[in-house]
């Protein structure tokens, strides 16, 4: 009898191979925290307001103000305006959504190579903090870029919302890629 949780084939025959993984309980009590971590924040983030996201969007406005030289401030119910008033880092700007994809995917992606138990939650909670850390960095860079590139490129409205998003989705992605990439490269000499 298998002793993992989460298999995906009911019975298989001796020698077939498994579509998807079967984890161990080891890997799936870490794999089900990080999970429900996710969904915590993810839950929190679906409804908070600018106040209760100032953990992600102060040092997110911070890096952006080095980056561009930009003064913001913060107004109630808003978020962070500059000065100009011409952008404001709200709570939609705040990069969550990466930062559960980047903690997911590090911990899917890496847990279950990893040896002891001990170090797979030593190391869930290095991704927690890699990925946090992440998000503020990408999410700063994403920012400025968009500054940099509207104070060079004049852009219809319609078309300006779309390379907004056009902007974040390559920043996310590839930010997702060199992440992953990173700790492939950390984490490479080091399994079981």
């Amino acid at each position: 009898m298998s002793q993992g949780v989460l298999t995906n084939l009911p019975a298989r025959e001796p020698g077939a191979d498994p579509v998807l993984r079967t984890y161990p309980w080891s890997d799936a009590a870490v794999l089900g925290l990080v999970s429900a971590l996710a969904y915590a924040v993810k839950s929190h983030y679906s409804t908070a307001t600018a106040e209760e996201l100032r953990w992600a969007l102060v040092p997110t406005t911070y890096l952006v103000e080095a980056i561009t030289g930009l003064h913001f401030t913060f107004e109630r119910g808003a978020g962070f305006v500059s000065d100009s008033r011409h952008l404001v880092i709200a709570p939609a700007c705040a990069g969550v959504n990466f930062f559960v994809i980047a903690l997911l995917s590090l911990s899917f992606g890496f847990v279950p190579e990893l040896g002891t138990k001990a170090r797979k939650v030593a190391l869930a909670f290095a991704f927690a903090l890699s990925a946090y850390v992440a998000m503020v960095v990408v999410n700063a860079l994403r920012i400025s870029l968009h500054v940099l590139l509207t104070a060079h490129v004049r852009f219809a409205e319609p078309i300006r919302e779309q390379a907004h998003r056009v902007e974040g989705v390559v920043t996310y992605l590839t930010a997702l890629f060199v992440l992953m990439a990173a700790a492939r490269a950390c984490l490479g000499g080091t399994r079981r």
